[in-house]
């Protein structure tokens, strides 16, 4: 009798629990995935990272006058704007800045593995997993300094702080996309004020929608004398998304993301840096096809003249594999 009552028990309770625990592991995972859709995963912790002073993020201090109008642009409120794969971005009251903010949760090693880091297949696993992280945001501090000190025109960074400091000694009031108030004491963070600027693509369609080729065209010869440029002093980005990471101000193009720049004399031979023009705007020139065929005759054109007979025999390398190919000399 026990133990058909143990047996009946068991039968009754145990799928009950069990379904339980299952939607309490659905609440759960759902509520973590609707938090992160509300947020965008955006958490003061997500953007501190105590990584201590490091020389080689030193930047040249700024002027007086300089440091009055940092402080000027960030007196004013930030409202959350979006997120890159490296990035928060929030934009500033006025319309005309931008901040970014390193998404750490992107560079740190899961926390769970510090519970272990006693054992010593995951203790090595640990450190192999810490080091590949840091050369990543290495190379992200790479490229922002590289922006900052040599591509500032092309890229339109105002400012970069790196190391803690008291060059930027106060607090931004921000925004996030809840709507919730933050106030980020931002000599203790790692940060980017860039200009805000339209995105290219939208302005050829503006600029067509207004029958001005003449503009379109301009805005074609600058954006390739600008990668030229580029080239010529060996800097390149090893991001092709051209059509994404573009953006237009007053006329002249503007790199938007700028997480993935790099510095290499090998790029200044034409024999490569025509290839990695003819790879980054392949996308753009189809976009072109469809959306503006006028232009993209034109931008073809101007391709085949600056890189030459070979032209025709080219063919694009636009696969995962080859992103990042170039390295880092500086």
């Amino acid at each position: 009798m026990k133990q058909y009552s143990f047996l009946s028990f068991f039968r009754q309770r145990v799928p009950k629990l069990c379904l339980l625990i299952i939607l309490a592991i659905g609440f759960l995972y759902g509520s973590g995935r609707l938090y992160y859709r509300l947020t965008d995963g955006f958490l003061e912790s997500n953007i501190v990272y105590d990584m201590g002073i490091d020389p080689q993020w030193n930047t040249v201090p700024l002027t007086e006058e300089a440091k009055i109008k940092l402080n000027t642009i960030l007196s004013q409120p930030f409202y959350y704007l979006g997120k890159g794969c490296q990035s928060y971005v929030f934009a500033s009251e006025d319309g005309l800045y931008v901040i970014k903010f390193v998404k750490y949760q992107r560079f740190r090693p899961p926390e769970w593995l510090d519970s272990f880091a006693t054992i010593p297949f995951v203790s090595d696993y640990r450190l192999r997993k810490i080091a590949k992280k840091k050369k990543k945001l290495d190379n992200v501090f790479a490229s922002w300094k590289l922006a900052y000190e040599e591509l500032q025109p092309e890229t339109g960074v105002v400012y970069v702080h790196f190391n803690k400091t008291d060059e930027v000694d106060q607090k931004l009031v921000a925004y996030d996309k809840l709507g919730f108030k933050h106030e980020l004491q931002l000599k203790d963070i790692e940060f980017m004020l860039q200009k805000k600027i339209d995105m290219l693509c939208p302005t050829i369609l503006k600029l067509k929608e207004k029958r001005d080729l003449a503009a379109s065209k301009s805005l074609i010869d600058r954006l390739f004398a600008m990668l030229l440029s580029e080239y010529e002093r060996g800097l390149a980005d090893n991001d092709h998304a051209l059509m994404q990471n573009t953006g237009v101000d007053q006329g002249q193009p503007i790199h938007i993301d700028v997480g993935q720049f790099v510095k290499n004399s090998f790029v200044s031979d034409p024999s490569v840096h025509n290839q990695e023009l003819f790879n980054k705007t392949w996308k753009f020139r189809k976009w072109l096809e469809k959306n503006d065929p006028q232009l993209a005759d034109y931008t073809e054109q101007t391709l085949k003249r600056i890189i030459g007979q070979q032209f025709d025999e080219m063919h694009p390398i636009i696969d995962k594999s080859s992103m990042g190919r170039i390295q880092n000399q500086g």
